[in-house]
């Protein structure tokens, strides 16, 4: 599981437009003004994991994550949606670029699931004004159950 997150981490630190990661809940997003000054703000874009219920089936684990990607969105004079469609338009690019990335970059185990997928775009007003993309994805790990290395004594 942390493998997983800090594999999604490394792509978006290596990432030429991406800026900053995050991982949490809801309550853990950054903005780009925090509230006290020990708190370091966001710098965007700006892509947030989200994690979701995992499932077990079998030797396998679902790993189930919302991967939301955001930009500060300005509004624009003329047409006022402009600005948001783009930049949802280049979240779910970021998107597309880190699930190629993970699928494509790492040869062992882990896989990402290609159906499924879904993107919802997004605009948002927190203490920031964003726009973005979401994308719900899950990554399967062979992890097969072994019970002969548990730490569990065998009475």
């Amino acid at each position: 599981y942390k493998d997983i997150i800090n594999r999604i981490r490394t792509v978006v630190e290596n990432h030429y437009q991406l800026q900053d990661f995050g991982y949490g809940q809801l309550s853990d997003l950054k903005t780009q003004f925090q509230l006290s000054p020990q708190e370091q703000g966001v710098d965007y874009p700006y892509l947030f994991l989200l994690p979701q219920s995992h499932q077990r089936q079998g030797p396998v684990m679902n790993y189930s994550f919302n991967m939301i990607v955001m930009d500060m969105a300005r509004g624009e004079e003329g047409d006022v949606y402009d600005n948001y469609i783009t930049i949802q338009s280049q979240c779910q690019e970021y998107i597309d670029d880190v699930i190629a990335n993970l699928y494509y970059h790492y040869k062992d185990q882990p896989d990402i699931l290609f159906t499924g997928i879904t993107y919802t775009p997004f605009k948002e007003k927190y203490q920031d004004e964003l726009a973005g993309m979401t994308a719900t994805i899950t990554i399967q790990v062979p992890t097969p159950l072994n019970d002969c290395i548990t730490p569990i004594d065998k009475v």
